[in-house]
């Protein structure tokens, strides 16, 4: 079961910043796990709101149905959802206000699955790591950019 924590300081303010994560419909312009969507999305993240996004990671693609459990703006969103392969995920972001115009953006994923048994599960840990990393470099690129 990989569980991944991850921050990172971004040289915006928490309301731009959360106008991003906050809006499905931008998800594939940070979002590096994002490969599509199967249904349209709805506009903005209400606590209740579903959608189904398509992953993939390590060249494994899997349809998930998500539900957004918890909603606080501009701080904190927090999305679970079940796969089309039998697997399960919770996915939180924290957007924190920092002095000076700054914030600071956190992605936690807990994710299972049949298939993470053994060294898999780590293998996959690490993709998890590296793909969050990402998207929130790719996050504090695109708010930077306005």
């Amino acid at each position: 079961m990989p569980e991944v924590t991850t921050s990172r300081e971004i040289d915006a303010p928490q309301a731009l910043v959360w106008s991003a994560v906050s809006n499905p419909q931008r998800f594939a312009d940070w979002n590096t796990l994002h490969a599509k969507w199967a249904e349209e999305p709805p506009a903005a993240l209400e606590k209740g709101a579903r959608f189904v996004e398509v992953v993939k990671i390590k060249g494994v693609t899997d349809a998930i149905e998500f539900h957004a459990d918890d909603i606080r703006g501009p701080e904190f969103v927090s999305l679970s959802g079940s796969g089309s392969t039998g697997s399960s995920v919770v996915l939180e972001f924290s957007v924190a206000d920092r002095p000076a115009e700054r914030s600071r953006a956190t992605l936690h994923i807990v994710f299972t699955s049949p298939v993470l048994v053994g060294p898999l599960g780590k293998v996959l840990e690490r993709a998890f790591r590296k793909e969050l990393d990402a998207s929130l470099e790719k996050l504090a690129t695109l708010v930077a950019a306005g």
